[in-house]
């Protein structure tokens, strides 16, 4: 097939050289054997982060007259895209389904960033949601969703042979509840290192910690409503709970890594921990939701002994304690951690079935395939 890709290769634009979605979502497609034009978002994402019109009128002409071009060129097949609110004028969209092409939006993070997709999904044939019980919010603002689960690339993503010298690990950044699953690992004696953005806040320089601290104090005295204070407050908390973290673990929290780093962490490990917990629209005064991510199944397909979060949906991917570990609550995490690094026989089987299983059944080669036959396009 012929595929127009509209695609930013980062997952996290904190994180430099991270290719995260062109190793996933682009890669697969040409191992595939399909013919695809890749677009980059990369000034889409300013503009959205900007809130800037001018920009992003600009962009989208931009993304539209490379369509046309290309396709008078040689007809597509597919438009697929990763696109959000603000990163592209909608009507771009409305013009390319007029040439006849199917278009495809991903979108991942549904269960607490639907407004992210909210206003752009109904211009779309068929929205691709990786979380299963978003399909709801699409309905609702008459878009037509497809639920289609995330995997991992296995020429990426692979057991690597090194001596395993890190206990337990998360690579991630530090939000939502994941300070407070480390904490108490870390005070029940577990030597659990945590990696990524926002872990290494608390050991900021001590002007600037304070500096942040009396903003949010400030922001919470001022705030105008009952809402708004509430949330300043949970983010005064949240920022105090961090510093004494890394104040009194400075050795277990580290800067972020870079995506060769992340992979070897998942064979240095032992154990690999999840945490599927987040705020609604990342407002620490707001509800928590779990949910699926990448990690879950880039963990199992790098080699990993993946500990994480229990939800209904994971068991349509993975067997629970037989190809990965779950748990429920902080204690019952603190249990199979134990028990884990002290049955290291029991723990390789587990690795080894999860990474069986990833392999059968979890890759973006297979996943495509998929979703082409469910689209009723095939290879040409």
């Amino acid at each position: 097939m012929r595929i127009f890709q509209a695609l930013s290769g980062s997952g996290n634009l904190i994180l430099p050289g991270n290719r995260t979605w062109l190793r996933n979502l682009y890669e697969p497609l040409l191992e595939l054997g399909h013919d695809v034009v890749l677009f980059p978002l990369e000034e889409g994402r300013r503009a959205m982060q900007r809130n800037n019109a001018r920009a992003r009128a600009a962009f989208s002409q931009k993304l539209l007259d490379a369509f046309r071009r290309k396709h008078a060129h040689k007809p597509f097949d597919l438009f697929f895209a990763y696109l959000m609110d603000g990163m592209v004028e909608p009507g771009v969209i409305d013009e390319i389904r007029k040439t006849g092409v199917p278009t495809c939006n991903f979108s991942c993070n549904n269960a607490h960033q639907f407004y992210l997709v909210d206003a752009l999904s109904p211009h779309f044939d068929y929205n691709l949601h990786s979380e299963k019980d978003a399909r709801s919010k699409f309905l609702a603002v008459g878009a037509n969703p497809l639920w289609w689960p995330m995997a991992s690339n296995p020429k990426y993503f692979k057991p690597i042979d090194v001596p395993r010298t890190v206990a337990v690990s998360f690579v991630g950044m530090n939000y939502a509840l994941r300070a407070r699953y480390i904490d108490h690992l870390l005070e029940n004696g577990i030597d659990a290192h945590a990696y990524g953005p926002a872990w290494k806040s608390g050991s900021q320089t001590q002007w600037r910690s304070i500096g942040k601290r009396y903003l949010l104090a400030l922001q919470a005295l001022a705030a105008r409503s009952a809402d708004a204070q509430a949330r300043a407050s949970s983010l005064l908390a949240e920022h105090d709970f961090r510093r004494h973290l890394a104040a009194k673990f400075p050795n277990n929290v580290h800067d972020p890594v870079s995506d060769e780093e992340l992979i070897a962490l998942y064979s240095r490990s032992q154990i690999s921990l999840g945490f599927l917990e987040v705020y609604d629209q990342h407002d620490p005064s707001r509800v928590v939701t779990r949910h699926l991510h990448l990690r879950e199944f880039e963990a199992p397909m790098s080699g990993a002994l993946y500990c994480t979060g229990y939800v209904d949906e994971l068991v349509e991917f993975f067997e629970p304690d037989q190809e990965v570990l779950v748990y429920r609550n902080e204690q019952e995490l603190l249990d199979k951690v134990r028990y884990y690094l002290a049955h290291p026989d029991q723990a390789e089987r587990v690795r080894q079935a999860g990474h069986k299983r990833a392999l059968r059944d979890h890759t973006y080669h297979r996943r495509f395939q998929t979703l082409f036959s469910a689209l009723g396009l095939g290879k040409r």
